[in-house]
């Protein structure tokens, strides 16, 4: 752990009145499910908790409980006691939503990426953690919050999310413990699964499709690239948020130790997300651009053409192939 102990800010957060959430933008599972457990913990305890991002929760997480209650779009204007920042490694992948800085009494950052440049006025930064969901969970024991059937169903979408379903290799004895935990708690992970992986819309699906004629390998087959283009979002009427789980198809590929998916980023750049299997920290690729994440998922962002953004994330990665 980096920062301050979860006990130690039993103090700040029981003197902070009004409390906004917030998480970075392209916002996900963890973002999202782990953001709406605080939110829903925080407003039980009777504070005024408002949960604020950039960008609108996506389609596919929209069944969790409370997910109607957050607000996105206009940069936030009210002062608050407290900032908490969740699944967010810099400061500017906030976006707009949070507004000015000096808005805020204090900053809290909390998140598991190696990357993550310790911005907040106090920080928790578990690179162990499987998702930000485990260490709200830890937050909420050390606060001694009651964990009811939402909060539940909320935390343990971000650990189903971040761990591919307990595939992954952050799939550790503690993730399963409180994923259990969870359970009991009220979470039903059929439901969940169903929600996030059997609602998929027909439109989804052939973008899948027209993504999926287009893979390509390179490095003997270690390297599997997948492209989603603007082309494509316009003939299925999709946008980025339909590409969520597309890099699951070239990772899956026996052959492939990294898998590449880049899409449309808007004024002409990518953004490439970065999955590996054993061997190499994509995290540390995805850093050579501007961008971070952990060993086996990263994400960063490249200007310029298709194929340029091709060649320069070939370059970096495969003199790194084992």
């Amino acid at each position: 752990m980096t920062g301050i102990d979860l006990a130690e800010l039993q103090p700040l957060i029981g003197r902070a009145r009004r409390i906004m959430i917030s998480t970075h933008v392209n916002p996900d599972g963890d973002g999202i499910g782990s953001g709406l457990g605080l939110y829903h913990a925080l407003a039980g305890a009777g504070k005024a908790v408002v949960f604020h991002m950039q960008d609108p929760v996506p389609a596919y997480l929209r069944f969790l409980p409370g997910s109607d209650r957050i607000r996105h779009g206009q940069p936030n204007q009210s002062p608050q006691d407290l900032l908490i920042t969740l699944d967010c490694g810099d400061y500017g992948r906030l976006g707009s939503a949070v507004g000015e800085r000096r808005l805020y009494g204090h900053l809290l950052n909390i998140d598991h990426h190696v990357s993550n440049t310790a911005y907040g006025d106090s920080n928790v930064i578990r690179v162990d953690a499987c998702a930000v969901g485990e260490i709200v969970f830890d937050l909420l024991q050390a606060l001694n919050l009651p964990v009811d059937r939402d909060i539940a169903t909320c935390l343990f979408t971000s650990l189903v999310t971040d761990t591919g379903s307990f595939r992954y290799s952050n799939t550790d004895v503690r993730a399963l413990e409180v994923a259990a935990v969870l359970v009991r708690a009220g979470a039903e992970p059929w439901a969940v699964h169903a929600a996030l992986y059997e609602s998929v819309p027909p439109q989804q699906l052939r973008l899948a499709a027209l993504a999926l004629a287009g893979l390509r390998y390179f490095a003997e087959g270690r390297i599997g690239l997948i492209v989603v283009t603007e082309a494509m979002y316009a003939e299925t009427g999709t946008g980025a948020e339909d590409t969520e789980g597309l890099i699951q198809f070239p990772r899956s590929v026996d052959t492939v130790e990294v898998a590449i998916l880049l899409r449309p980023a808007g004024g002409g750049a990518w953004k490439a997300s970065l999955r590996s299997k054993r061997h190499v920290d994509v995290a540390v690729i995805a850093a050579q651009f501007g961008g971070g994440g952990h060993q086996r998922a990263a994400g960063c962002q490249l200007n310029g053409s298709l194929d340029a953004a091709v060649e320069q994330l070939l370059r970096a990665i495969q003199p790194v192939l084992r």
